[in-house]
């Protein structure tokens, strides 16, 4: 029975404690926040932890799709040898001069001069510059037939008069077929419209009608449009302008080419390869491009820039965590040639995927690049692109639920902390509440604590100490203002019993020496019934002002009269009462000030020097009425400028002749102060003459 008893006992003794290890109410503080802090911590942590990897597995997915669509897309074209070969691609080490590649015409193409139908490659048109005059070229094809667009900025263009000797503002273009095919054609217009052109033909020249030509005057020169016959095909041109700057010469003023030495090679892209591509099927968002073994684009098919997708249905969400899935760059837009490090590990051999971020944009893109390999040979590479923004999308969607979860956690946790941080907060404004009511403006405990002590964390520990040294000090602080009752009390029947035994003993007395002995035990007495007077006076006083009647007094004329009778008491002092108010009524205890003024005064003139200046003055300083008494004498320290307000505090170094001194005088002082509703302090003078005594009268109590 015993064994079960102790067994409960110790189990008992095992869950409280397990109890308090696990139950908040009883941790310390430091642990409560040190919880807090990690609870919090864990939130963003795991969500971020959460975010990354997803991240990591949607990129390496897409990568892995998209290097496989690269590789099914380049397995096609490794049929397409033919088409690779009629591509007519010349080798850039061959040749100083810039290549110029040949851009598709829509079917809506009309020869009539105007440079709208080519605005959509107007960013890859190329100009060539003279001393007076430039032009732009840009060349294209449409069906079987090939187009030289001409743009001349001249601002005076001279037409050809086949009537007259003078030469007129020419173009002269010349082309090779093949190695040894030569050809070369002369423009030059008599007006604006279709002009004939001129061709060289074993050194004859001739109008050659299988060319048409367009001369479009504009407001900066002149455009033209030169159609080749069906079937020719360039592989190398050089265009010459043969400028004439005024009418009637007979030799051109400026002659420049769009290459100084040799041709220009013309890149041909296969009409096959651009068909075969177009017609592979591209998921939306995605293009692809394909490109020979030096980086220039052949073809391309798809777009990147998706239509915006809304993936949140609430305007909230998509202000804070919108994406921007609708690109406003495109790094690859109407390039002519791709410089990537992926292209040039293609174009080794070696298939690569990527993700790249575009710039000045919140996109990202999926690269993907292979190899085309054809007959052991690589004659070119496929660059997939992918728009990632539907995993960012799906990334989004994710994140918002994510939101949604971690702002409820959140708010559950602030509310937890603001529970608990404002129970906390309240608990220390009612111990503050509570200390403030139980001790006053000069520090005394005026009432014993009462706070309600439990057994929990450093703030109810703080509360014990509290509630335990507040109780101490107001019972060692009421035992010390009922000393001097007590006191006189207690002592006032022995002193009298002393001093009439004393009496007795002197007038019986005839010996010298004894009459002296006792003479001087008759003045001890008479100083320790002086001392229990005082403190009896200042025991008065406190009662007093519990019954104390105030009324409306004006205070400069009650002062003064005050003052006057001190002139007449004490012929010994010099007494000056200066008033900066002409009136001022007040509502006050006149025996009680009578009494204050009284105690001021005594102090002044116990520490002012024989026939002293003693000032008394009253002035109304920043909304408060001030009553000042000042002496001439020593000043005091700056430690005992508030000690001696206190009770039983005197820093006199000696006895004046008025009698001892108890340091209840300027107590009394404050304690009438303080009734008035009025504050007391001390101050040396500015010039260190002496010491001024300021009691100061709030606004609030005076009367109109």
């Amino acid at each position: 029975m015993a064994w079960v008893t102790g067994g409960s006992l110790r189990f008992g003794f095992c869950f409280m404690s397990i109890q308090r290890l696990i139950n908040p109410y009883y941790w310390r503080l430091s642990k409560k926040f040190l919880a807090i802090i990690l609870l919090i911590l864990l939130i963003p942590i795991a969500s971020i932890g959460l975010l990354s990897e997803m991240e990591k597995t949607l990129e390496s997915s897409v990568k892995k799709n998209l290097l496989l669509s690269s590789q099914l897309i380049g397995g096609q074209f490794k049929e397409q040898k033919l088409a690779f070969d009629e591509s007519l691609l010349p080798d850039p080490q061959n040749y100083f001069a810039k290549e110029l590649f040949v851009f598709p015409l829509s079917e809506a193409f009309e020869l009539d001069g105007l440079l709208a139908d080519w605005s959509e490659y107007k960013i890859h048109r190329q100009t060539f510059s003279g001393p007076s005059a430039n032009f732009s070229m840009q060349l294209a094809r449409k069906e079987r037939h090939f187009f030289v667009s001409l743009k001349v900025d001249d601002k005076l263009p001279i037409y050809m008069n086949m009537n007259s000797q003078y030469v007129a503002d020419q173009f002269e273009i010349e082309f090779k077929t093949s190695q040894s095919n030569y050809q070369r054609i002369l423009l030059s217009a008599s007006g604006a419209g279709l002009f004939p052109v001129m061709s060289y033909d074993n050194g004859i020249q001739k109008n050659d009608w299988r060319y048409k030509a367009y001369w479009r005057l504009t407001a900066n020169g002149y455009n033209i449009e030169i159609k080749f016959p069906s079937g020719i095909k360039p592989r190398e041109i050089r265009v010459t302008h043969n400028n004439v700057d005024s009418e009637k010469k007979q030799k051109f003023s400026e002659r420049y080419s769009s290459t100084r030495y040799e041709f220009n090679p013309i890149v041909w892209p296969s009409i096959k390869l651009v068909q075969h591509l177009e017609n592979i099927q591209l998921s939306p968002s995605q293009r692809v491009w394909l490109l020979d073994n030096q980086g220039r684009v052949l073809a391309s098919n798809g777009r990147i820039d998706n239509e915006q997708v809304a993936y949140s249905s609430s305007p909230l969400f998509n202000w804070i965590l919108a994406s921007q899935t609708e690109l406003d760059i495109d790094p690859r837009e109407n390039v002519l040639q791709l410089d990537d490090e992926s292209i040039y590990q293609a174009l080794k051999g070696k298939a690569t995927s990527k993700i790249e971020n575009v710039r000045d944009s919140d996109i990202s893109l999926a690269i993907a690049t292979f190899p085309i390999i054809i007959n052991e040979q690589i004659v070119g590479v496929v660059l997939l692109e992918e728009n990632i923004a539907k995993v960012q999308i799906l990334q989004r969607k994710t994140l918002i639920r994510m939101f949604l979860i971690i702002l409820s956690v959140f708010l559950l946790v602030m509310w937890i902390i603001f529970w608990y941080v404002s129970r906390m907060v309240n608990r220390i404004t009612r111990l503050n509440q509570s200390i403030e009511a139980s001790v006053d403006s000069q520090g005394r405990i005026n009432k014993p604590l009462e706070l309600e002590v439990e057994e929990g964390d450093e703030i109810d520990e703080l509360t014990r100490a509290f509630s335990q040294m507040g109780t101490r000090l107001f019972e060692y602080n009421d035992h010390l203002e009922k000393l001097a009752s007590r006191l006189s009390h207690e002592l006032r029947t022995p002193i009298a019993i002393v001093r009439s035994s004393l009496d007795n003993l002197l007038i019986n007395c005839e010996d010298g020496e004894e009459k002296k002995t006792i003479e001087r035990a008759l003045s001890g007495s008479r100083r320790l019934g002086e001392i229990i007077t005082r403190m009896r006076r200042a025991s008065g006083v406190k009662q007093a002002m519990q019954s104390a009647d105030t009324e409306s007094i004006e205070i400069v004329n009650f002062v003064g009269l005050l003052v006057d009778g001190y002139r007449n008491s004490f012929v010994g002092f010099n007494f000056v009462f200066d008033s900066k108010i002409s009136t001022s009524t007040i509502s006050l205890s006149a025996d009680l000030f009578t009494e204050m003024l009284d105690k001021l005064i005594s102090n002044a003139m116990d520490f002012c020097c024989d026939n002293g200046k003693i000032t008394i003055s009253l002035s109304k300083e920043r909304g408060k009425l001030r009553l000042v008494v000042g002496n001439e004498g020593p000043m005091i320290e700056k430690k005992n400028l508030k000690r001696i307000f206190h009770s039983l505090v005197s820093i006199r170094s000696t006895t004046q002749s008025t009698g001892t001194n108890l340091g209840l005088g300027l107590y009394v002082v404050r304690l009438i102060a303080e009734f008035h509703g009025a504050s007391a302090k001390a101050r040396n003078k500015a010039d260190q003459s002496g010491v001024d005594i300021l009691i100061d009268f709030s606004l609030k109590e005076l009367a109109s």
